[in-house]
């Protein structure tokens, strides 16, 4: 694979469809192909460029559980324990759910993003003065502990609270102070859609054939262990990481790359990372934002992939990049 054959590979994309992101491709370290399309702010005509920052959504899971691996290296938690022992509010999840069923999408919890109305029940809790987390463990139990798996964002947001708990610290202040910084990811940090954050990208939504700045993130309105922002470039260094890691050892590294859970037939669950037989992954989606993050470890390959419109497919341009890789 050369920077001419991403190079051709992309100049054909952009002919048949419409870009509005950022895409890095790097191999060992080195970058192969970086490019930013379309616009941050079509409202204000602002382009995107690379230091453009995103919402990520779900590929925030990935630093959840390298922080909770931090934690348990450090002695801090322990992974088959009952979340109660970390934070009481928790205690009144099934009783044999532990935070390794949480970090693998194996507890059998319904996904918050499932819940019927959400934005009206979100609306609804803030109105009243609720509380997030009571509201996150009475989630149902749609299967036994370990017996299933079913991806569920409640588990990663209850996991968030209790590292708070144990900590100390804001989920904010958490994630800087364990991945953040130490990987000098200066562009990145939890992402409140309310703030002024500058160099962040407007979301873009269609409507009724219109192209619209797209609504927040249902959970948005509260400061919870949530999402992340972040660029491109950022998200290279956390890359690099995974194949020669400063966070942690090489064996605790290990347990995030082990397929806890099964999704599909050739395809597992580890800790924030799905697993496929040459390649692992995590993407995420929320209004007017698509983030695609994937990895071939044999060829030490790295695909970032950041958009602001829902008009563009991830899998388009992993599909046509990927023969380029294995072949």
């Amino acid at each position: 694979m050369s920077k001419k054959e991403l190079e051709f590979v992309f100049e054909q994309l952009e002919k048949d469809h419409i870009f509005s992101g950022t895409i890095l491709i790097s191999q060992g370290g080195e970058v192969l192909f970086e490019k930013a399309y379309g616009f941050a702010s079509r409202q204000l005509n602002v382009p995107n460029v690379l230091e453009t920052k995103f919402h990520i959504a779900s590929v925030t899971k990935m630093f959840i559980a390298m922080a909770a691996l931090m934690l348990s290296e450090q002695g801090l938690i322990e992974l088959h324990e009952k979340p109660a022992a970390y934070l009481p509010e928790l205690a009144a999840l099934d009783k044999d759910i532990t935070l390794h069923h949480l970090l693998s999408h194996t507890s059998g919890l319904q996904d918050i993003y499932e819940v019927q109305n959400l934005r009206f029940e979100m609306n609804k809790l803030k109105i009243e003065q609720g509380d997030l987390l009571s509201y996150l463990v009475k989630q149902p139990q749609l299967f036994r502990p370990g017996e299933g798996w079913g991806y569920s964002s409640t588990g990663f947001i209850l996991m968030g609270y209790l590292m708070e708990k144990v900590t100390g610290l804001s989920f904010a202040e958490l994630m800087k102070r364990s991945v953040l910084t130490p990987l000098s990811m200066t562009n990145t940090g939890l992402d409140l859609p309310r703030r002024i954050n500058a160099g962040r990208a407007y979301g873009h939504a269609v409507e009724n054939g219109q192209l619209v700045n797209a609504d927040n993130d249902e959970l948005s309105e509260f400061e919870a262990p949530g999402e992340l922002y972040s660029t491109v470039q950022d998200l290279k260094k956390w890359c690099d990481a995974m194949f020669d890691c400063p966070l942690v050892s090489p064996q605790t590294l290990t347990l995030m790359f082990t397929p806890y859970g099964q999704v599909a037939p050739s395809l597992h669950y580890g800790y924030g990372w799905f697993l496929a037989p040459r390649f692992r992954m995590h993407g995420g989606g929320t209004p007017g934002f698509l983030s695609q993050m994937r990895q071939y470890p044999e060829q030490k390959v790295s695909i970032i992939l950041l958009f602001n419109s829902d008009q563009t497919s991830t899998e388009t341009i992993l599909s046509a990049v990927e023969p380029l890789i294995v072949g």
